[in-house]
């Protein structure tokens, strides 16, 4: 696939120096060679199989550049099998000038096979990640082909993937023009809109990196990968060694809908990915939006992750009735919900308010429950539950004295209501942040490093869409759930399901799951060093 260069002002793996003092601000990477392995790696080893000379196939491709086979499938001029059929005619006929014996057993499609099964390169995946979070803006230039093969679903798998990490992905055969055309650059950083002398180009490739830092790009070129990634923190300034955050979706970028079910409950949901459902519920006071560093990771891993605005938040329906906030309505909800998308069966993932809404879902409708997990929340068994968990709290407020608090009609609304944004810093921190209610609390409490501004904008905006009613109503049917869920005394949640506490939680305290192995047979469990916001955290 890649000619193998020896020339010495090539094979220089340092980074240029050209423009390294200058800040960037975006980074471009090539795909085979620096994100996944050498695909020539896969050839080599085709090659002696078939027991040819080395670089047998490097060498059939390089022959009559640029208008061989190899290079019209990159420029997207023929398919990849159109190309299997050409390049296997040119093999032949190379093998015949060189007098190479080549079995009649050789196809391209085999040779195809073999140099497209590369694996991704896992610590330059977690430096994209890491770039990603820090706001450093992301191309992906990759001399790519068109593939209409039998395989071609993993090619479509592997790039979307990548699409979730970039912000642009520009493809050869798309452009019509492949690296090193410093078209290809220039176009990269105009979309970036950024300067040639404050990005970064990373290839394994002579070529293709002198034809970048002819532009006055700085550039790394990919020999070892370990090296190539110390040259990349040095000109970047950012330590891409460091384990990187799950990477966050952005609103603008998602999928969006509403479903209106039979009883007339709207339900907006966020989505994203393909393969088996999993429906995530959230919590108070965060919204959908507390899983955008879980939604892509479950998109990217194969599965259909749909956050929903649970009843009472953002766009979904709102009644002020708190009687609409029964779990058995609550949980009746998302199955009618189900219902208008025609899933049979989904995979629940839940914390705080939304941990309560998935156990009940796999309790009381388990035919439409394929597994169930929580953070935080644990499953309360209705058989260890009191008919009347309100009264108790009462008599020992403690940690629950919120709950408390959130029980009268209006109180909480219009204290909180003005305050808004102050209330949602002080709620929504790190374990070792502190923070509280608004009694004795700073009348500007500092940011939350659990939220940046944009993100605390865009939350508190899905707040002001519903108002605070339906979000507290949630607390003022505990007696009510509790009631319903005792229609279950006795049953088990056979399903298999996940737990995982939160060392430094208040409230939802790791003991308070102690119960749920004997309830939950094939119950996984997992512990998190954190606190109550175990999303974000």
């Amino acid at each position: 696939m890649r000619k193998p260069f020896s020339l010495s002002h090539l094979q220089k793996s340092q980074a240029s120096t050209t423009s390294t003092m200058v800040a960037k601000k975006a980074v471009i990477f090539d795909l085979g060679g620096v994100i996944v392995e050498q695909p020539q790696k896969a050839l080599e080893k085709f090659g002696e199989k078939l027991k040819l000379p080395k670089f047998f196939f490097e060498s059939v491709m390089i022959k009559g550049r640029p208008n061989n086979a190899f290079c019209q499938m990159e420029r997207g001029e023929i398919s990849v099998t159109q190309f299997c059929d050409a390049f296997e005619k040119e093999c032949h006929t190379y093998a015949d000038e060189n007098n190479v014996t080549l079995s009649s057993s050789f196809t391209g499609h085999d040779l195809f096979l073999a140099f497209s099964q590369t694996l991704p390169v896992p610590e330059m995946i977690n430096a994209i990640g890491v770039l990603k979070n820090k706001g450093m803006k992301l191309c992906l230039l990759t001399n790519n082909y068109i593939d209409d093969t039998s395989e071609r679903s993993i090619m479509a798998a592997g790039l979307m993937n990548l699409r979730f990490l970039f912000d642009h992905v520009m493809e050869s055969c798309r452009l019509g023009l492949r690296k090193p055309d410093p078209k290809l650059f220039e176009e990269a950083c105009s979309k970036m809109n950024v300067a040639p002398n404050e990005t970064i180009f990373l290839d394994d490739i002579g070529p293709n990196v002198k034809a970048a830092r002819d532009l006055g790009i700085s550039t790394i070129l990919v020999k070892d990968h370990n090296k190539a990634l110390q040259e990349l923190k040095q000109l970047s300034g950012i330590d891409v060694f460091q384990r990187a955050m799950p990477i966050a979706c952005q609103p603008k970028n998602m999928c969006e809908g509403d479903v209106v079910t039979k009883d007339g409950v709207k339900i907006h949901f966020f989505e994203m990915g393909q393969g088996p459902p999993v429906i995530l519920c959230h919590g108070f006071p965060e919204g959908w939006y507390s899983w955008r560093r879980q939604m892509p990771a479950l998109a990217m891993s194969g599965y259909r992750a749909i956050a929903l605005e649970m009843k009472g938040y953002g766009e979904s329906s709102a009644p002020p009735e708190p009687s609409e906030y029964g779990m058995d309505k609550i949980t009746r909800d998302v199955v009618a919900f189900m219902d208008v998308l025609g899933l049979p069966q989904a995979t629940f993932i839940g914390h705080d308010w939304g941990g309560s809404a998935v156990w009940s879902l796999a309790l009381h409708y388990p035919e439409r429950t394929m597994a169930v997990g929580a953070f935080n929340t644990p499953f309360f068994p209705p058989a260890l539950t009191s008919a009347n968990p309100l009264e108790n709290m009462k008599k020992k407020p403690g940690a629950w004295a919120y709950q408390i608090y959130f029980q009268d009609v209006g109180i909480a609304e219009a204290e909180i209501g003005p305050n808004l944004e102050r209330f949602f810093k002080l709620m929504v921190r790190a374990s070792f942040e502190g923070g509280g209610i608004l009694v004795d609390t700073p009348e500007d409490p500092p940011h939350s490093i659990l939220y940046d501004k944009d993100e605390l904008d865009y939350s508190l905006d899905r707040i002001r869409k519903s108002g605070l009613r339906g979000m507290l109503n949630w607390y003022r049917n505990i007696n009510e759930s509790a009631e319903w869920n005792a229609k279950a005394t006795g049953r088990k949640i056979l399903c298999p399901a996940l737990m995982v506490t939160a060392e430094k939680d208040p409230v939802l305290t790791p003991s308070s799951s102690r119960h749920m192995d004997d309830w939950i047979p094939n119950l996984s469990r997992g512990h998190l060093d954190c606190g109550h916001w175990s999303l974000l955290e």
